[in-house]
């Protein structure tokens, strides 16, 4: 993936594979005589070729991520090539009966007709399970939201007007400030909640992408972590230098993930964060902690395909994370480390 984004686009990709056909249909009528079969034979496959070639002209606009169009062109190749050797096998048999002729336009019509039925199928099939998933996404952010608010607008608001009904019932000269400001924090934790499944919301909504050096990224928001809370013990590691695509919020993600590992444990715990480039050339940050580890159900909640029980502040810093994570065509692992604390690994494509 990552040699790919870096040299060529999905677009390009296609056009070059419906040059490739076009090629195929003009060495056809150079190479096979003059005769206005061979003409007729030339002209099928370049007309099909243009099937491939306005396929890619309409790519981009589609409603489908980069990858899904990544993918539409590997399934275009992927059939033109299995229909090239259909036509291979078909030609082999037939020269086994002392049948064999027209081996080059047999492939090349075989081979062109296989990009355009990949390429075209491959762009509707991939563009329709991309908004299955979207909508299940829309569907699992949308009870995140209702399921997070009513849980705390219930409890909160609770809280608030027993507060006020003791103050109501105080006497005219009874110092009710304790009580104003524990109905203050309590509103304030509201807002604070209703804020944050605004930005998720935002998140998904806003597909802004921007390049970011990765070690550049990390150590900026490791710095106001320190600054945050001088007590942390955080050590980085930058093996490689990474250029990455993300989401605009992805320096968000980062420091929500920092600052779930500082504030959700004890005082004396130690993080490490590394970013390297894995085998498959794609840019890693891990953030690995000695803590208490996240929450089995928030886990869950972030891997499962439905949303479960979420009802805290960690979970909503989780959901951010991930949210960035997935709209910047990445992969979110939260796994347990080997001191029982936790390993928050996002795998991104670089880009050159």
């Amino acid at each position: 993936m990552s040699f790919r984004s870096r040299w060529v686009d999905p677009q390009n990709a296609v056009y070059l594979v419906g040059t490739l056909c076009f090629g195929l249909g003009v060495v056809h009528l150079l190479t096979e005589g003059e005769g206005l079969g061979t003409v007729l034979e030339a002209a099928i496959i370049c007309s099909i070729s243009g099937v491939v070639l306005v396929t890619g002209y309409q790519l981009p606009h589609r409603r489908i991520s980069t990858v899904g169009q990544w993918r539409t062109v590997w399934l275009g190749v992927g059939v033109m090539v299995s229909f090239a050797m259909l036509a291979l096998s078909i030609w082999m048999i037939w020269r086994l009966e002392d049948r064999a002729n027209e081996l080059f336009f047999l492939v090349a019509f075989a081979a062109t007709l296989g990009a355009a039925v990949g390429t075209r199928s491959g762009m509707y099939s991939i563009e329709s399970e991309e908004r299955l998933n979207e909508a299940e996404d829309l569907t699992k952010l949308l009870t995140i939201n209702q399921r997070v608010l009513r849980h705390n607008l219930r409890n909160e608001l609770a809280v608030s007007f027993g507060f006020l009904n003791k103050i109501e019932a105080a006497d005219a000269d009874e110092d009710v400030t304790a009580d104003v400001q524990i109905i203050k924090k309590h509103l304030r934790k509201l807002l604070r909640t209703s804020d944050r499944t605004r930005e998720i919301v935002s998140i998904r909504e806003n597909d802004n992408g921007k390049r970011f050096d990765l070690p550049a990224v990390v150590e900026e928001q490791v710095a106001r972590i320190r600054e945050q809370h001088p007590q942390a013990a955080i050590t980085t590691r930058f093996d490689d230098d990474c250029t990455v695509s993300a989401h605009a919020a992805f320096p968000k993600a980062i420091r929500e993930a920092l600052t779930n590992a500082v504030e959700h444990n004890a005082a004396d715990i130690e993080i490490t964060v590394s970013v390297h480039e894995n085998q498959q050339g794609a840019a890693v940050v891990e953030i690995v902690d000695t803590g208490e580890g996240i929450p089995k159900f928030d886990i869950e909640a972030i891997e499962g395909p439905q949303e479960t029980q979420l009802k805290h502040t960690q979970g909503l810093g989780l959901w951010i994370i991930y949210w960035t994570v997935k709209m910047s065509d990445g992969t979110l692992e939260l796994s347990e480390s080997t001191s029982n604390g936790t390993v928050v690994r996002i795998t991104l494509p670089q880009t050159g």
